[in-house]
Formats: C-alpha cells, sequence, structure tokens
C-alpha cells in the first residue's frame, strides 16, 4: 500500500469539503480542527506547502474572498485537478456522484492515509451525504 503524504491527505479533506458544499464557517472549523488534531506544526507545514504550489487558498485568502462576496472554497482548481489526477477521477464525472467516485477509488486505489483525522473527516462526511440522498443511485 502506498501512503499518502500529508499534503495529499490535508487537500483530500478539502476535496470532500468542497462536493460536500462548505460555507465560510465550515471551512474554518474544518482548519481549527485539523490543526488541532495533527498539530498546528505538522499541518501547517502541509498547508504551507500547498499554498506555495497554488493547491489551496490561505485561510487569509478564503476570508478576504469571502468579505469581497466571492465564491471562497480553500481548494483551487489546480488542487481539485491534483486529487483527481492521484486517484485517477474523471474530471467531467457528475458533480452530485463525486463523493461516491471518491469513496469508490479510495477503497480500490491501495492509498493509504496516516493521518487519522483526515481520513474520518473524509469518510463521514461520505457517510453523511450519503445518508441525505439515500434514494438516488450511486454510480
Amino acid at each position: 500500500m502506498e501512503e499518502l503524504n500529508d499534503k495529499e491527505q490535508v487537500l483530500m479533506a478539502y476535496y470532500t469539503q468542497y462536493y460536500k458544499g462548505a460555507s465560510f464557517d465550515d471551512i474554518k472549523k474544518l482548519n481549527q480542527h485539523l490543526s488541532q488534531e495533527i498539530g498546528e506544526e505538522r499541518y501547517g507545514a502541509a498547508m504551507k506547502e500547498l499554498e506555495d504550489e497554488g493547491l489551496i487558498f490561505g485561510m487569509k485568502q478564503v476570508e478576504a474572498r469571502e468579505k469581497a462576496g466571492e465564491d471562497s472554497p480553500m481548494a483551487t482548481n489546480e488542487g481539485m485537478l491534483y486529487v483527481n489526477d492521484i486517484l485517477n477521477l474523471q474530471s467531467y464525472t457528475v458533480e452530485d456522484h463525486q463523493l461516491d467516485y471518491l469513496e469508490n477509488n479510495l477503497k480500490t486505489s491501495n492509498l493509504k492515509f496516516t493521518l487519522e483525522p483526515v481520513e474520518t473527516y473524509i469518510y463521514k462526511t461520505i457517510e453523511e451525504q450519503a445518508q441525505q440522498k439515500p434514494n438516488e443511485n450511486s454510480p
């Protein structure tokens, strides 16, 4: 099994949150939660790397975009494409089912999480979304 690095795992959490339809408050809560659970130093290093590579907006940028009335997800378009590439997800898949595809690909990819709070968040979010749409056909 290949281990995902910290940067990839954190990015995947924000990818999952994007498809959940997160508000600015949700983004702040996840940022605080992951920082506390992973540890400020380790989480901060992953966030800096992601921001330096243009894969996420930092909290200051998300806040500024929110105040300007712009859509303010944490992951950038490049970040979303990066996750699609890691998991071989097709970018043309229907957004309503993106979390189903994410779950299926995580199960079959042989990629291993090393950050338990991220793994828990992703699978919990996928489960919550499935409960909200139980009668829809999954891919």
